[in-house]
């Protein structure tokens, strides 16, 4: 019975935050004011290569307060890639250069019912897996992809706009203090604000947990950031030390965009709409996005 009032009060919570997302306001992050003319200026980095990996958990009876979607960007020096390097479960080989967002609150605690924002902050990779965790949150991860340089800057400026203390943190920003001021975000608006096209109404939070984290990755491979798209590079997951944990990698199918020099790139393209998924009337959180299916072993 309490797992079907859960359920009942996050599907209330979507229906209302669907209306909402309409009006509500996205932080002015810099992030989402570059183009690709911007990041195409950018010089070349031939020794150093880009790759990302998606991240969502939520629990077993999926509480959207036990729930969460972050992304962590690597920058490798283009001599250790394919290399198995320093290995150590738990723990990030230190040749790696690594940058997460995890936009989460200050005090630790997640409280989706919350209308007011408040101090937030980025976590770790190691130290969200540990957040997660302590609430017996399931994690899945999609990736690692190889993404262009021009993206990778994009995703520096939103994280550093993130830390610089000019947003902060509330669970559900489509309704409340967030959405009427625009100085606050949640996990998933932490990432997708760098967004330049599309608004948060596009990102619904009828969606948290691994389903928001599939929606994210399929608007994002809906745009020519990526390089070799079909590819994941499993060697970077040990070196990231994520064999330390029980996390269950899963693979995006739909269609992709391939990054390609001198075309127009990155967020700002225009492509082929990207449609919108809508939640089930009767199961707040599908188990699986569109495009997405659990990795065979």
């Amino acid at each position: 019975m309490r797992s079907l009032a859960l359920r009942a009060l996050a599907l209330l919570s979507a229906a209302a935050a669907c209306g909402c997302a309409l009006t509500a306001k996205k932080v002015p992050t810099p992030a989402a004011q570059l183009t690709g003319e911007d990041l195409a200026r950018l010089p070349a980095t031939p020794d150093y290569r880009y790759f990302l990996t998606f991240f969502g958990s939520h629990d077993a009876i999926h509480n959207p307060n036990h729930s969460h979607t972050w992304a962590t960007l690597v920058r490798v020096p283009a001599s250790e890639v394919g290399r198995c390097g320093t290995a150590t479960p738990g723990c990030v080989d230190p040749a790696l250069d690594v940058h997460t967002i995890s936009w989460l609150p200050v005090k630790g605690t997640i409280q989706t019912r919350n209308r007011y924002v408040e101090p937030g902050r980025n976590y770790e990779l190691h130290e969200t897996i540990k957040f997660v965790s302590d609430t017996k949150q399931s994690i899945a991860v999609w990736g690692p992809h190889e993404v262009w340089h021009g993206f990778a800057y994009r995703f520096l400026v939103q994280k550093q706009f993130l830390d610089s203390g000019a947003v902060g943190y509330q669970a559900n920003d489509d309704y409340g203090e967030a959405a009427r001021l625009g100085n606050g975000c949640d996990c998933i608006h932490g990432i997708s604000d760098m967004d330049p096209i599309y608004p948060r109404w596009r990102y619904l939070l009828a969606f948290y947990g691994k389903p928001a984290t599939a929606n994210l990755v399929r608007r994002f491979m809906h745009s020519p950031i990526w390089i070799n798209p079909r590819e994941t590079h499993d060697w970077l997951l040990p070196r990231l030390g994520l064999d330390a944990y029980p996390i269950h990698q899963r693979t995006y199918i739909g269609r992709v965009e391939e990054h390609t020099d001198g075309a127009p790139a990155d967020l700002d393209t225009r492509l082929r709409p990207v449609p919108v998924a809508e939640p089930k009337s009767m199961e707040p959180t599908p188990k699986t996005a569109p495009g997405i299916e659990e990795k065979k072993p």
